[in-house]
């Protein structure tokens, strides 16, 4: 049986917010494979957003373990987790989050400077990889000189430039028309297929879930039910 990439056992985080707690996740259980698509969905303030951050080291849980790639997040130290998020994650956002002032290819490559790739190589990965995206005529634009659907195609090479096994993915089509959204959705669904990559998107939009693998609702912090999804051929 393989070993999931990544594992959620009673997984809790609480927030104080003045003398109020409030329980974002509460003793989520869940696993992921390597290589598998899974869609986080459910209405606001239903935990996906906390539930995405927790398995990204970016917060600590109050409750419970989470486990990727053998490390346990809530026991490593900050220096240990800025590591993991530099080498084993991609992360895309709603906004795009690009650099205004920097070409396509700059944008891409800002993964590999902060990680000290020469310039050379890491201007060749940048510029592989919009080639591979259908962007290598617009390696030179900056992000206003490109459409949403193509800003969000960099932002996509961006979280594959170090060669993550793990992308988190946050509403990535949320500023994006239906038909661009599709594209970017067909896009990521064979990334996975193609590179291994294993995926983790949050979306509250069922038209965007349904490209996944399985299907996790949440509401109230818990996890109410695992759609299975049928294969399918992009």
């Amino acid at each position: 049986m393989t070993t999931p990439l990544i594992r959620a056992i009673a997984l809790a985080r609480r927030y104080q917010m003045g003398k109020t707690s409030v329980d974002a996740l509460r003793g989520v259980d869940l696993e992921v494979a390597p290589g598998e698509f899974v869609a986080l969905v459910g209405p606001s303030g239903s935990g996906k957003s906390t539930l995405l951050h927790l398995i990204g080291g970016l917060v600590r849980p109050t409750g419970g373990e989470v486990w990727v790639n053998g490390m346990e997040l809530g026991r490593s130290s900050d220096r240990e987790l800025v590591r993991y998020r530099r080498d084993m994650l991609g992360f895309v956002f709603q906004s795009f989050n690009l650099l205004p002032i920097k070409t396509a290819w700059e944008n891409v490559a800002v993964p590999l400077m902060l990680a000290g790739v020469p310039l050379e190589r890491r201007r060749a990965r940048a510029l592989a990889l919009l080639e591979q995206l259908g962007l290598g005529q617009r390696a030179n634009h900056r992000p206003t000189e490109l459409s949403g659907g193509e800003q969000q195609r960099v932002a996509i090479a961006r979280a594959l430039a170090n060669q993550p096994r793990l992308i988190l993915a946050d509403e990535p089509t949320g500023n994006l028309d239906s038909r661009t959204g599709g594209e970017i959705m067909a896009l990521l669904r064979r990334l996975v297929r193609d590179e291994g990559l294993t995926l983790l998107l949050v979306t509250h939009d069922m038209s965007v879930a349904r490209y996944a693998d399985r299907i996790v609702h949440l509401r109230d912090g818990a996890v109410q039910f695992v759609e299975t999804m049928e294969a399918t051929t992009l």
